[in-house]
């Protein structure tokens, strides 16, 4: 009688640690949010890359004087579960670009929350991939500025 209790004990146990090991919640939430006209579009990131270079070009002026020219290079890499149609027609509407923010959360708060401005966001690549059991989306943003937790990165 106690094997067979200490048996259907532990049977119970592990079942209900596996639900509720299936139902844990991502701890940090990454958003991205833009400005489409009048509505604002959001859509949750799996993960977000950004990366700052500095690239000098020597350019020819008008009096025909090689003159060196520093350009801020600003990139996004965003990986998504999901390709957002509705993110996806903005940035396509707006050729000239769009500015948006990327936000990480923590959700037990003990982080603090993480801004990423941008100005002039326009689609770099953007690629899809569709399986029978998995998907996913990446589009390279190359934006115009970046400000970090309210840091402009020059």
């Amino acid at each position: 009688m106690n094997k067979n209790f200490f048996t259907l004990l532990l049977m119970v146990f592990l079942f209900v640690s596996t639900l509720t090991y299936g139902q844990e919640e991502k701890r940090i939430k990454i958003e991205i949010s833009v400005k489409d006209a009048n509505k604002e579009i959001k859509s949750t990131l799996r993960s977000a890359t950004f990366s700052f270079t500095k690239s000098v070009n020597n350019v020819t002026g008008k009096d025909g004087v090689e003159k060196p020219e520093v350009k801020n290079n600003y990139y996004f890499s965003l990986d998504f579960e999901k390709q957002d149609i509705a993110l996806l027609s903005a940035f396509m509407k707006n050729k000239a670009g769009i500015d948006g923010q990327i936000t990480m959360t923590d959700t037990y708060g003990k982080q603090p929350t993480r801004k990423l401005d941008f100005t002039k966001g326009r689609i770099d690549s953007l690629s899809d991939q569709l399986t029978a059991d998995y998907t996913s989306a990446y589009i390279s943003l190359l934006c115009d500025t970046l400000i970090i937790d309210g840091v402009k990165i020059d």
